[in-house]
Formats: structure tokens, sequence, C-alpha cells
């Protein structure tokens, strides 16, 4: 939608992800309020897999913006179909290994993911609930929990290299670099009564309902950057 505001085509892409990750930043910190008033948090977990994600996020942007425009749309688009592709066909188990695995491996894993995550414009919990699943005995809800802070400090940590990188403001677009300040802050605030009814739903509606609703929206997303590519 940046294009209908009036947002250069030469850093349109950029400027979504960055957005996305600005917004995505509000909607994380609700998640994470409202399941920690749950209880539903494991901070040593948490903040061992988001310390590796604040790394490689920090030198995402540097690599989004050097992207051409067309590659980046394909690699979001590829990740996008993955995703979606695995929720579809995962099924709700807590068959995992009862293995003792140390905490601390959590820390490569949010080096690795946390750079897929901010260049892919998405928060990363759909890589960070399946990591943490193997760490936390299985419990799906308590992943889900926890990969809120995750969530929250990849974003957060992106949308600020993301300003570094380019902090020219444009008061007619409300545009920081490649942020846009307004669409940012209009999703955020809708992201957070989201989050909120998020949370109280993840209790009450059955799990696999909600992957195969939100990977069919994956797909059509998919669709849409790939049509964009090919127009």
């Amino acid at each position: 939608m940046l294009p209908l505001l009036g947002i250069d085509s030469g850093i349109v892409v950029s400027s979504a992800v960055a957005t996305s990750l600005f917004a995505g930043s509000f909607a994380s910190a609700s998640s994470f309020f409202n399941h920690r008033k749950k209880q539903n948090v494991v901070f040593k977990e948490g903040l061992i897999l988001g310390l590796g994600t604040i790394i490689s996020a920090a030198f995402a942007p540097k690599i989004i913006v050097s992207l051409n425009p067309t590659l980046l749309k394909i690699i979001i688009a590829s990740f996008i179909f993955a995703v979606a592709v695995k929720l579809f066909r995962t099924k709700t188990s807590t068959d995992v290994s009862n293995k003792q695995i140390s905490p601390y491996w959590l820390f490569p894993f949010g080096i690795f993911f946390g750079g897929i995550a901010a260049i892919s414009g998405l928060g990363g919990g759909i890589f960070y609930v399946p990591i943490l699943l193997y760490f936390l005995n299985g419990d799906l809800k308590l992943s889900v929990g926890t990969s809120t802070i995750v969530i929250f400090l990849t974003m957060f940590t992106s949308t600020v290299s993301f300003g570094f990188l380019n902090s020219e403001w444009n008061s007619t677009l409300f545009q920081l670099g490649y942020l846009n300040v307004a669409s940012a802050i209009l999703l955020g605030i809708g992201a957070i009564g989201g989050a909120y009814f998020g949370v109280k739903l993840i209790f009450k509606v059955s799990i696999p309902v909600f992957r195969k609703i939100f990977s069919l929206f994956l797909l059509i997303v998919v669709i849409k950057i790939l049509i964009g590519v090919i127009l």
C-alpha cells in the first residue's frame, strides 16, 4: 500500500520491511505484556534466544537496502511461502524429545533466525516457536508466549538499525528514511488491540485452526508479491 502514499518505488520494498518491523514492535510488546500477566513467559530461554537475534537483526537492514528490490521480493516471497506450507501441514503435537538440551544452544539459533526474520519483515515467531518447543518440553502455548519477547527484540532492534541507516525526515509523507512513521503507528495501534484479543483466543481456540487460516493468508501475500514482480 505504500506506493499509494507516494513512497518512491526504489525504496518501497525496504520501506515495507522497515515499517512492518516497527509496527510489529507494538504488537509483540502488547503480546508479551499480556502473556506475562498470564505467567506464560519463560525469561531465561527467551532472553538467550533474543540476545542472538539482536546481533543479526542489527545488521540485517544493511543487507536489505543493498539488495535489488526484485531479488528482495523473491526472497521474502520464498520465506513466506515456505512458512505457509509448513504451517498448513503441521499438526499440533507435544511429542518432543525429553533429552536435556542446554538452553545456551538458543543463542546461535537466535543469530541465524534473527537475520532471516528481519530480512523477511516477519517477527520471527514462526521460526522461534518451533525452536522453543524443543527447549520447553513441547509446551506450545508457553513457547508462543516466550517467543513474544524474542519477537519484540528482533523487530525493535531492526527498526533502530533502519533509523541509523537513513534519518532523513519527509514531513509530507511522514517518512523517516526507510520508515513510514504514519503507517507504522496506525498499524501498531491496531496490532496492540489485535494482540490483546489474540492472547485471549490462544487459550480458547484450537491452534491448528489458526495455523490453517494464517497459512492461507500468507499464500495470498505471496501471490500478491509475485504479481508485483511479474508486472
